[in-house]
């Protein structure tokens, strides 16, 4: 295990290498990009008919160009490709005309070709994921930008005033959202503008797309975006390369409708309702395992994304939905045509009313902070009570490297789920079955791991047996450093929670980013606060108890959680569409038990459960022999 600990470590020394650098060459590459845009647009402003006219701006034009030789020079034994090295032969040529103070067409023509020539060898992205949203970079504007550029881009900012040179005046600058977008990256050196790299890449973008479009009265007509138009096209051209397209193209849209442009993002009640259509009409048409599908679908790519929303305002309403869409589905697999039409119908007005619910909705800051806060102390209590469990267990043997492998695992999935935060448009874009399949193995992994520590815990609550435990066990342990497996069960107790976070505050902020960015943060810190105090209350009390009473509570707290997340595991997989659904008429559904009105998930709690009283009776009668 120490070899396989030692591999585990090289390679993500190794793989964090390999990202640091890769990370370095894309900011050399678009530092090198964005020097060559700069030259192209100032240079008019040093040298005029051949003569200087500003002596610091003909200063910056030269030292760009040299900085633009040292890093195609430096970049070139990296990149390895023979079109980027014959740029050299561009940039010295760029060089000598700026020394020889040539007109500002032949520079700009240098530049141009010379950076154009870069984006074309697919070094660098200059796409972003999904068409960026100008609500939330008005928002990011306003939190970054309006101190310095002023309220509408003019660049007349208080904060602004002071600095030389002055900020960029938006409404004059011909610049594209991809210059937009390296210069919030990267910062430009010796200026008041620095690098705000610590926004997310789809913030970044939100906010190069903003910027743009701040020159340009808003038009409220919808518009049909040009088919021949592409995102990476309309992101690296400024506004007259965007206008001689439309011109060659003869397209009836004007610059400022696409600047201004923000496609429609589906409603996932309408994806549900439209899902839920055709499954039926299908069904009526003899596929009933395509209707299977579609009823699926239904659930998982639109139910389910605002199901948590939902569930802040009418719980009931989400149950009844659950529950009637496990019943069509039933239906459909029987090709029960009566009840295939009842449910159809049913579940038509429960998305109605569910859809006219989330519309009065007022997604206000009160409204997105409970929602959130609610949310992170439930999931967040959910996998503290396991972990604080095995550490309190582990605190009397004294054995570092165990504590140290489920404090790494635990942080590790807390810091993928920060990450997931910033690529929240990735997790979302998951199909529901993925999502629900990561769940699922989630919980039941937890399941097996609780069931086992469980019986472990029950077997060494008495004294005795926790003495002769540590005087024989412990030490050889120890010396096989197998810690692992502690290390995987944290990271995967905690990352099933930290996942389910991600996708819930994603939906309130899509809800509203004009407050929910604030409303989050603040939901986030007071539920650091409370996990914090919960955290010392539980250790503090659990240290006065003696290690066999606290054994015991841990046994019966770890089996009441391994029944609840067997009821969960199972329904996650029945969710995707993996596991069979058997509804039970009489049962009442309570999530906070895990506890769900079908067959199966039952049958797995009992089985758990079963399990545990047997290993409870045999441990007990082990103890009289």
């Amino acid at each position: 295990m120490n070899k396989i600990y030692i591999y585990f470590l090289f390679f993500f020394l190794g793989t964090s290498q390999a990202f640091s650098q890769t990370a370095e060459r894309d900011k050399d590459l678009r530092t090198l990009v964005t020097l060559l845009d700069y030259i192209s647009k100032d240079y008019p402003a040093a040298v005029e008919a051949g003569k200087v006219v500003n002596e610091f701006e003909f200063a910056e034009m030269t030292e760009f160009a040299e900085k633009s030789i040292v890093l195609q020079k430096e970049l070139s034994p990296a990149i390895n490709n023979n079109k980027f090295n014959e740029l050299q032969t561009s940039l010295l040529e760029l060089q000598q005309s700026i020394a020889h103070k040539k007109e500002k067409e032949k520079i700009s023509e240098i530049a141009l070709n010379t950076k154009n020539r870069i984006l074309d060898l697919g070094l660098l992205k200059i796409t972003p994921d999904r068409y960026p949203s100008l609500k939330n970079g008005a928002v990011l504007f306003q939190a970054n930008c309006v101190s310095c550029h002023g309220n509408k881009g003019f660049g007349d900012g208080p904060a602004g005033k002071a600095l030389d040179p002055s900020p960029t005046n938006f409404h004059e600058a011909e610049i594209s959202p991809l210059q937009a977008y390296n210069v919030i990256k990267l910062g430009i050196e010796g200026t008041g503008m620095v690098s705000y790299d610590h926004l997310s890449e789809s913030e970044i973008w939100d906010l190069s797309f903003y910027i743009l479009s701040l020159k340009h009265d808003k038009d409220n007509a919808k518009i049909k975006f040009p088919n021949r138009l592409h995102l990476d096209s309309i992101s690296k051209w400024n506004d007259d390369e965007l206008q001689r397209f439309l011109d060659k193209s003869q397209e009836k849209v004007t610059v400022g409708q696409l600047r201004h442009y923000e496609p429609e993002r589906p409603d996932p009640l309408d994806v549900a309702m439209e899902n839920l259509n055709l499954s039926y009409a299908v069904f009526q048409n003899g596929d009933n395992k395509q209707a299977e599908k579609l009823a699926l679908t239904s659930y998982l790519e639109g139910i389910e994304l605002v199901e948590n929303l939902l569930s802040a305002s009418s719980p009931s309403l989400v149950r009844d939905i659950e529950r009637d869409m496990i019943a069509y589905r039933k239906a459909l697999q029987n090709k029960d045509k009566e009840n295939a039409e009842k449910y159809y119908n049913t579940l038509k007005e429960e998305i109605i009313s569910a859809k006219k619910i989330l519309s009065e909705k007022d997604y206000s800051f009160a409204f997105i902070y409970g929602s959130a806060l609610s949310i992170l102390i439930r999931e967040a209590l959910e996998a503290l009570l396991i972990i604080l469990i095995i550490l309190s267990v582990l605190r009397p043997m004294k054995v570092k490297k165990a504590v140290v492998a489920v404090h790494s695992g635990w942080l590790l999935a807390v810091l993928i789920g920060i990450a997931g935060w910033f690529f929240v448009d990735s997790l979302i874009n998951l199909s529901g079955a993925s999502r629900e399949l990561m769940e699922g193995i989630g919980a039941i992994v937890a399941v097996l791991v609780l069931l086992f520590a469980g019986i472990w815990l029950h077997s060494h609550s008495e004294i005795s047996k926790w003495t002769h435990f540590v005087k024989t066990r412990i030490n050889r342990i120890s010396e096989t450093g197998n810690w692992m497996g502690l290390f995987i069960f944290a990271f995967i107790v905690v990352f099933r929670e930290a996942f389910e976070v991600v996708l819930f505050l994603s939906s309130l902020k899509l809800n509203n980013p004009e407050v929910a960015g604030s409303a989050i943060n603040w939901a986030v810190l007071t539920s650091v606060v409370i996990v914090a105090a919960i955290t010392f209350v539980f250790l503090k009390f659990t240290k006065k108890l003696p290690i066999g009473k606290f054994f015991k509570l841990a046994s019966y707290m770890v089996a009441v959680l391994a029944v609840v997340l067997a009821g969960k595991g199972i329904m996650a997989f029945q969710e995707a569409g993996y596991v069979p659904i058997t509804p039970v008429g009489f049962i009442p559904q309570i999530d906070l038990l895990g506890i769900y009105p079908n067959v199966q998930t039952l049958s797995a709690q009992i089985l758990i459960l079963a399990i545990i009283i047997f290993f409870n009776w045999k441990n007990r009668r082990g103890s009289k022999d």
